[in-house]
């Protein structure tokens, strides 16, 4: 996305298209098949779905994330693991060694598009997910062509687009959606997330029917629930993929009760009845002919690994893409087994992520001070909120009321826990939330932290460190962070620090359970944080 050495944002194909054509030994787009997923927020949430069903049904996969996590090789996996660290700098220098040669350099996103692409393809992955960088159209992944032979970009996947990056990928959130509308191709499939903007839903579905006509699912039309299943099982006798056991959350964050929080989706049983649901077959002036019957369609529970209420919305998208390719391009070991399977077991961190800072509280406080907050009864709390850490990437307005939308249901659940074990005490304080943000320079800063401070939180304002091969991305100054976190917030108490692991270091010092901690306002931020207590969330190829 920035010319090479360039902090600015330069988009555009005719580099990358040239690099790929004709500078590499082969083109690795001749043997991948893709699905490519654009959006404004759920991106990451519907690769990784995908990527994980996919991979339970004995599928070789490819996923290429933008931006990465913690290092730049973790944004190229296969089956959820990251390309070897000296693999992936083998393969950049290489990549820089061919591109010295050529006038108009590769920008160094372009060169990891190109690293990805051709790892890919050397790896003979089956399938490659792909996450657009910026906007769509001019970005370095919409490189692929409409299916030839089977190769191609397969499926294409809208996410709920938004106003962000107002300025680079347009003015207003129809010029957004046309950008992102780009990766469409004539003859693929086209699933189109519902949209909470009515004039993106329009321009979206304005190009869709324009470029694929007849091959368009939208998710809001389409019968599916978020319901909670008491005795929710997995037949996995024919799923050739590894069952993973969850990871371990504190009870009050978990929202499970005794059974499983599920996705009920209901889908056309073969490509005849899919062509008449999406439009493609002439209906007759009967209304029932307009959709298909009921007795047309299965119907399938899917459960949802991912906390949130938004994480609905991505598996239908991801349910519908991978139906489209079990339906139409041959992937018929995708069964229901398989995806259910692999939602869950999809894992995707740094959203709505839940670290345990005990061992970090453990080297600061002293043992006696431990030892006395350990539990010890049914009375008590139970579990300490100063001993967690709830981390998510949101960055943006819409993605701060999702947030706030899962924060305040995780204090009502607190609530009524205390409730039920403290009764006999009749006391319990009021629990609030401390946010620890950090912005990328250019956020709407004021309007996300309207959205999350109430009253009676807290704000502290932190750096985070620049990221590893993104010198476009500059980090807000925590003083102007708490400047505006002052002037937009009534009744929050706001504080500015000079380097992260200083607010760490006083959460793992703090022993009162009056306040949820959260960290939010950039991934850039959140990786971080996964630095400062030493999580590895991608593991390398061996």
């Amino acid at each position: 996305m920035t010319a090479s050495g360039q902090t600015g944002v330069t988009l555009g194909l005719e580099r990358i298209v040239r690099f790929l054509a004709h500078v590499l030994p082969s083109d690795p787009r001749d043997k991948l098949r893709v699905v490519h997923v654009a959006g404004t927020n759920g991106k990451g949430s519907v690769c990784a779905l995908v990527s994980e069903a996919l991979t339970a049904a004995g599928y070789n996969v490819g996923t290429f994330n933008s931006p990465h996590f913690l290092e730049p090789h973790d944004a190229v996996r296969i089956q959820n693991e990251a390309i070897p660290a000296g693999e992936y700098t083998r393969l950049q220098t290489w990549i820089r060694t061919l591109d010295s040669t050529q006038t108009n350099k590769l920008s160094i996103f372009e060169q990891t598009t190109v690293l990805a692409l051709w790892w890919f393809a050397q790896r003979n992955v089956d399938v490659a997910v792909v996450e657009v960088g910026m906007g769509g159209l001019r970005d370095a992944t919409n490189v692929f062509s409409s299916v030839r032979n089977g190769i191609g970009s397969l499926v294409q996947c809208i996410c709920p687009v938004d106003e962000d990056h107002l300025g680079m990928i347009g003015n207003n959130i129809e010029e957004i959606a046309l950008e992102k509308s780009g990766i469409m191709r004539p003859g693929s499939w086209i699933v189109v997330a519902n949209q909470e903007r009515s004039e993106a839903f329009h321009k979206i579905r304005q190009e869709a029917h324009r470029t694929s006509p007849g091959r368009i699912i939208n998710v809001r039309r389409q019968p599916t629930y978020d319901i909670h299943v008491p005795n929710f099982v997995i037949d996995t006798t024919d799923v050739p993929g590894r069952v993973r056991p969850p990871a371990e959350l504190p009870s009050w964050a978990t929202f499970k009760g005794t059974g499983k929080r599920c996705l009920r989706v209901k889908y056309p049983p073969s490509p005849e009845t899919y062509l008449k649901s999406s439009g493609s077959a002439k209906p007759k002036e009967s209304r029932e002919s307009k959709e298909p019957t009921k007795s047309t369609k299965t119907e399938v529970d899917l459960p949802l690994e991912l906390p949130g209420y938004y994480q609905a919305g991505n598996a239908s998208v991801a349910f519908y893409a991978l139906d489209v390719l079990r339906t139409h391009y041959g992937f018929t070991r995708l069964t229901d087994a398989a995806i259910q399977v692999g939602f869950q077991n999809v894992r995707w961190p740094g959203r709505l992520s839940w670290l345990n800072i005990a061992h970090r509280r453990a080297s600061i406080v002293s043992p006696t001070d431990v030892q006395s907050g350990s539990e010890s009864s049914n009375d008590t709390a139970p579990e300490r909120l100063y001993e967690w850490v709830l981390a998510d990437g949101a960055h943006n307005e819409p993605a701060a009321v999702e947030l706030r939308k899962y924060v305040d249901t995780t204090l009502r659940r607190i609530s009524q826990q205390r409730y039920i074990r403290m009764a006999r005490s009749r006391h319990s304080e009021n629990v609030c939330v401390r946010w620890v943000v950090g912005f990328t320079q250019g956020k709407d800063v004021s309007a996300i932290l309207a959205r999350l401070a109430q009253p009676g939180d807290e704000v502290w304002a932190v750096p985070f460190a620049q990221p590893k091969e993104m010198p476009w991305i500059t980090c807000e100054r925590p003083e102007q962070i708490a400047q505006t976190a002052r002037a937009c917030s009534e009744g929050v108490r706001v504080e500015a620090f000079d380097c992260l692991a200083d607010a760490v270091d006083r959460l793992a010092a703090c022993s009162a359970d009056t306040f949820l901690n959260v960290v939010c306002g950039s991934l850039y931020l959140v990786a971080n944080v996964f630095r400062e207590f030493q999580l590895e969330p991608f593991p390398e190829i061996t």
